[in-house]
């Protein structure tokens, strides 16, 4: 397990991931221009939890797809 630390509106937060997960979590956090040595702004979280939530989304969708036409081959 490995601990990732960050702050989020002068709040310091800290989580305990997997540390395969951690690494990806924190690349992720890195690649979006959230710092894990300073403070962050709610609304940046925001942006970044609902790009997430829309890749999430398009996986899904995706998946329904590819079930169909798993479907509609058989």
């Amino acid at each position: 397990m490995k601990r990732i630390v960050f702050m989020i509106a002068s709040r310091r937060l800290e989580v305990e991931l997997e540390d395969d997960f951690a690494d990806y979590v924190s690349k992720d956090l890195l690649d979006n221009k959230v710092s894990l040595e300073r403070d962050n702004e709610v609304s940046q979280l925001l942006q970044l939890y609902l790009k997430t939530i829309h890749k999430e989304y398009q996986s899904e969708e995706q998946i329904k797809i590819l079930l169909n036409n798993i479907e509609d081959s058989n």
